[in-house]
């Protein structure tokens, strides 16, 4: 190599040493530019290990919808199924056979489950007036006050064609002694105003008062709004109070929507519960498709609703044609501080229920504290 050559490789080399240290590591950055990133938001994914707890192939109810829960005095917890099976699944599959039941009850205790229907072929809560089950009872909420367990049921009847042809007629409140579980009584509410309002779509146990909120749908419009009543223990099938927007009145016309919430579509099923001292209303956009879940606090059971956020928009399914719906908090499971939420999922074609029960089975995801209250 001749002498030209060797100096023109070397120039280059000489001139990056002489250079000062800190402008070849140009992409460092210093104490004071770290302290200002910000902390990476945790990643929500789906927990399929919970939910094979929950919902499993050879026990309990095997696939279904409605997923409210109640925690139980002894440590146990209730969900409230609403269309639901019991059948043994094998590899992802169910017989053609197995009877779908109108609502059930799982009863979850440290990973062991049991369903609870009232025979082969009756759901577990059968409307006293229609034995068949021609209309039906679909679980709302419910609360355990003492040794009783109150659980809400809409009583429904096919009123159009078609998967979405169901109708509302009115409100009961089931009672069942505690611990066994035992149906005491069922009466209807005393709620008497327009069906466009279910109450019973989430509930709380506040001490004094028993709270009932509705679903108002709107007619007409894409206006779905969240109202609430409450009333005392002992005066629940007889009298109730209605959010007025300024104070109470007993007068179920006065009711107005809670404040806070008029950005979305609230869900017909939804939550309210209390956590670290402040209340939480999580609900899932109620528009078909739209997948967004979210969370608002409060200093109070029935609003203002601040800090409305959306916490978690379902992925895409396994089919385009699967569908999620009516996402559901359940407080009573907590670990590392976050909290177990669920969602509903379900299919237009009712054969996949059988040929692929992941069709019809909720799904489950854990969601930081500290990311819902302010």
């Amino acid at each position: 190599m001749d002498l030209l050559r060797m100096l023109r490789m070397l120039v280059p080399v000489v001139f990056l040493a002489m250079l000062p240290p800190f402008t070849v590591c140009c992409d460092e950055k210093t104490p004071a530019e770290e302290q200002k990133e910000e902390p990476q938001e945790k990643v929500i994914q789906l927990d399929p290990l919970i939910a094979k707890q929950i919902i499993q192939d050879e026990a309990g109810v095997t696939a279904g919808d409605g997923m409210y829960s109640i925690a139980l005095p002894d440590g146990r917890s209730i969900f409230l199924m609403g269309d639901s099976y019991t059948g043994k699944v094998t590899a992802g599959a169910r017989s053609m056979g197995d009877h779908m039941f109108r609502n059930t009850y799982q009863v979850y205790d440290k990973g062991r489950v049991t369903a609870i229907t009232t025979g082969s072929d009756h759901s577990a809560a059968v409307p006293a007036d229609y034995p068949d089950e021609r209309r039906w009872y679909w679980p709302g909420h419910g609360f355990v006050a003492g040794n009783t367990l109150y659980i809400f049921q809409l009583l429904m009847y096919q009123g159009g064609d078609g998967m979405w042809g169901f109708r509302y007629q009115e409100t009961h409140v089931l009672e069942y002694s505690l611990p066994d579980i035992k149906l005491i009584r069922d009466y209807k509410v005393p709620y008497n105003g327009t069906t466009e309002a279910v109450y019973g779509a989430a509930a709380l146990n506040d001490g004094d008062w028993i709270y009932i909120y509705a679903q108002h749908e709107v007619a007409n419009s894409w206006v779905s709004q969240a109202l609430c009543a409450r009333a005392k223990l002992s005066e629940l099938g007889t009298r109730w109070e209605y959010y007025t927007g300024k104070g109470w009145s007993t007068d179920s016309k006065d009711a107005v929507p809670m404040e806070g919430l008029s950005t979305i579509m609230v869900s017909s099923q939804f939550n309210v519960f209390k956590l670290r001292g402040k209340y939480v209303l999580l609900t899932q956009h109620k528009m078909l498709g739209d997948g967004r879940i979210f969370t608002a606090v409060s200093d109070t059971p029935y609003g203002p609703w601040k800090n409305l956020k959306e916490i978690y928009k379902t992925p895409e399914l396994a089919r385009s044609s699967w569908f999620t719906y009516n996402a559901m908090a359940h407080p009573q499971f907590e670990r590392d501080g976050e909290i177990l939420v669920s969602f509903n999922v379900n299919t237009p074609d009712f054969s996949e229920q059988f040929s692929n029960v992941e069709s019809y089975r909720p799904r489950f995801f854990w969601y930081p504290v500290e990311s819902i209250l302010p």
